[in-house]
């Protein structure tokens, strides 16, 4: 084997085609996964040539990432829910399926008795606005979403994906299911109302679903008054 200083001082000239090879060793990358990404190489920026200079943009790969990640937040027992998928079983249900499918992007509080498919139509209305790509969508149960104010609340290192989204002024959407499902403190009213004021001043979607209609809510002491109006002032309601 030649030395390192033969390979580093001899003339190229002088090298025989082996040594050559032998001085510049391959890199054997066949370990490192292929990149999903042939533009950006999975750096989720893109070379753009300008006149007199070049410059970067966000690679397409990135919206299509992020639209694969919230697809695969829906349950597994939801995975399925679309409005082609949705099958009425009595013209109500058929006339909730038309009104969602005219305005998908639109605010409703779904209500009707369990089973009738209010959360079917809500992960449909998600998949449709997840996959159009143009809304940032957060899906959540009353108790996760109370758990993650709480947290957003005690935790000052955590930032709350919904409310950060809800106090911006870029397009959002909230679905929140199972509003009823909630044992009403004073801390839970003060959180959930800053929530849906938020969504209100910024002209947020909302779509919800729950067993009882609005005014049930209310009386039952589901929810309180000040946040039933705010749905009331947003949602279109349907029954299901």
């Amino acid at each position: 084997m030649q030395s390192v200083a033969r390979i580093l001082t001899a003339n190229p000239v002088e090298l025989q085609i082996g040594e050559r090879a032998a001085a510049i060793p391959s890199i054997d990358r066949g370990n490192e996964p292929e990149p999903e990404c042939r533009h950006c190489m999975d750096s989720g920026w893109r070379r753009v040539d300008l006149p007199g200079s070049a410059g970067m943009r966000q690679c397409e790969c990135v919206v299509e990432k992020a639209r694969r990640r919230a697809l695969a937040l829906i349950p597994e027992r939801f995975r399925d829910s679309s409005f082609e998928s949705f099958k009425p079983r009595d013209p109500k249900q058929q006339r909730a399926l038309s009104q969602m499918r005219k305005d998908s992007g639109g605010s409703f509080y779904l209500t009707g008795a369990y089973g009738n498919g209010k959360t079917h139509l809500l992960y449909a209305q998600y998949r449709e606005l997840v996959t159009a790509g143009q809304v940032r969508c957060h899906v959540r149960t009353t108790r996760e979403l109370v758990e993650e104010l709480r947290r957003a609340e005690f935790d000052e290192d955590f930032v709350s994906p919904v409310i950060a989204a809800a106090s911006r002024r870029a397009l959002y959407h909230l679905f929140w299911d199972d509003i009823d499902k909630l044992k009403l403190t004073d801390f839970k009213i003060e959180v959930l109302f800053d929530l849906a004021d938020s969504l209100y001043r910024q002209k947020h979607g909302l779509t919800v679903t729950g067993n009882y209609s609005m005014r049930d809510l209310v009386e039952h002491e589901r929810m309180h008054p000040a946040i039933v109006r705010r749905l009331d002032d947003m949602c279109r309601v349907v029954e299901v």
